[in-house]
């Protein structure tokens, strides 16, 4: 699957695409409600997000408590 965010093309396996929705729909999300939304590892959910994160294409929330 093909997403553009911030002027770069991303392409992602059709299994990303459990991971890719709850972030382009704008949804607060942990990598664990990620992984467990498409049945993904977390390291694989984290590696999907670092890409975005690298190209600035999301962000991480100011963080004001651990879980």
């Amino acid at each position: 699957m093909l997403l553009a965010a911030a002027g770069t093309a991303y392409e992602f396996a059709r299994a990303a695409e459990p991971v890719l929705r709850p972030l382009v729909d704008g949804q607060v999300s942990t990598l664990a409600d990620l992984a467990a939304a498409a049945g993904l590892e977390a390291a694989d959910v984290a590696a999907v997000v670092g890409d975005l994160l690298d190209g600035q294409a999301c962000r991480v929330p100011k963080v004001t408590h651990c879980l």
